[in-house]
Formats: C-alpha cells, structure tokens, sequence
C-alpha cells in the first residue's frame, strides 16, 4: 500500500511539471514542435473538462491554474489522511 501511495505522489507532481511545462514552452517553441505536441497531449484531456466548466477571462485561461491547485490540493490530502493511515 506504501508503494501505491508513493506511486500516485509521484503521478500528481510529475503531472504538476508537465503542467508548467506545458504553460511555458508555447511561449518558446514554436507550434509544430514535438515536446510541445507530447506535452500537450498529455495535459489537455485533464484541462478540456475544466476548459468546459470556467471559460478564459479577457483572453486568459485560468484553466492550468486551477488544475494546478487541484493537484496540489489532491496531493496535500492523500499526505494528510491516508498516509498515516498506511503508517499505522
């Protein structure tokens, strides 16, 4: 069960990396490029329902900060409740 806890920790901040990533890089590269499009198809399935739900504000999606935050959220409440209970 450690293991399982571990595995999906690791899940949630290797998403949260992509998740910046995939904020930054358009504003570098260019939009055919590779890493981009890999990125993109790994954080836009879990960004499309939130895109549904709360629509871009003067042009800015708020989308990837809240993901973001949810993620951060998710990952705080797995440590805080079933880690001591894994522990016991």
């Amino acid at each position: 069960m450690e293991f399982l806890i571990s595995f999906v920790l690791l899940l949630l901040q290797g998403m949260r990396i992509f998740l910046v990533l995939g904020t930054l890089l358009p504003y570098i590269l260019p939009a055919d490029n590779a890493l981009r499009l890999g990125i993109a198809r790994i954080i836009d399935p879990v960004l499309r329902p939130l895109r549904k739900l709360i629509k871009p504000i003067s042009g800015f999606d708020f989308t990837p900060l809240v993901l973001y935050m949810l993620l951060i959220l998710i990952e705080s409440l797995i440590k805080r409740f079933l880690v001591p209970l894994v522990l016991k």
